[in-house]
């Protein structure tokens, strides 16, 4: 397998005279899982959207095995699953799998009680339903990195492992970048970790690094 590096460097975001991000980076290997780590309001969200031109900001630069990507066609090299809906309220769930060019009938082999959601638009399916097909409608594509914004909201606990176990699957040929307010799920399945704090990313060595950037409290 060829290994490939994504490296999104010198973001800035301001709102006004509110600087969220000014020095934002994060990289993604082909073969890991990395995780984004940051509070609420941190910038995490900011990052993802200004790296895939979702959002007008001051800087930003991505590359990948060192070769600067044409922000018109970031969404070939980079899937992205948003923190909001993905998938328009009122289109079909097997037409969305063919806009991304996924079987979805091989979505229906991994998850067999979508089967009789093929006709189906969005709003019809619960919540955690919307949040399943949409992580596997991403991770079941065709690119070699992965970004997944809150990937565990919404989705029932019974089926946390289930998504986590096929982030590790498809970690093994693509680079895997996962940001989420459940601190155990990241923390479990990321091979490294990031987070960001007062405009700033910065790798996580230890569990030190967190409480110094003030993600945790040191008597948690």
């Amino acid at each position: 397998m060829d290994k490939h590096k994504l490296i999104v460097d010198s973001v800035v975001v301001r709102f006004g005279h509110k600087t969220v991000l000014s020095g934002g980076y994060i990289t993604s290997e082909t073969g890991l899982v990395t995780g984004l780590l940051g509070r609420n309001g941190a910038g995490k969200s900011c990052m993802f959207r200004a790296l895939m031109g979702g959002l007008r900001v001051e800087n930003v630069m991505v590359s990948i095995d060192e070769s600067p990507i044409d922000r018109q066609t970031i969404g070939q090299h980079i899937k992205y699953l948003p923190q909001g809906r993905l998938i328009p309220e009122g289109m079909q769930l097997h037409r969305a799998f063919d806009l991304y060019d996924v079987n979805y009938w091989t979505f229906v082999n991994r998850v067999p009680r979508f089967s009789r959601h093929y006709d189906s638009p969005i709003y019809e399916l619960s919540g955690g339903e919307a949040r399943l097909a949409e992580l596997y409608l991403v991770l079941l594509s065709d690119a070699p990195f992965y970004i997944l914004d809150e990937p565990f909201t919404q989705v029932d606990p019974v089926n946390i492992d289930e998504v986590k176990a096929l982030i590790r699957e498809r970690s093994k040929d693509h680079g895997v970048i996962v940001t989420d307010h459940n601190y155990d799920a990241i923390s479990s399945v990321a091979d490294n970790l990031f987070v960001i704090a007062d405009g700033y990313t910065s790798p996580v060595r230890s569990r030190d690094d967190l409480v110094r950037h003030g993600y945790l409290r040191a008597e948690d």
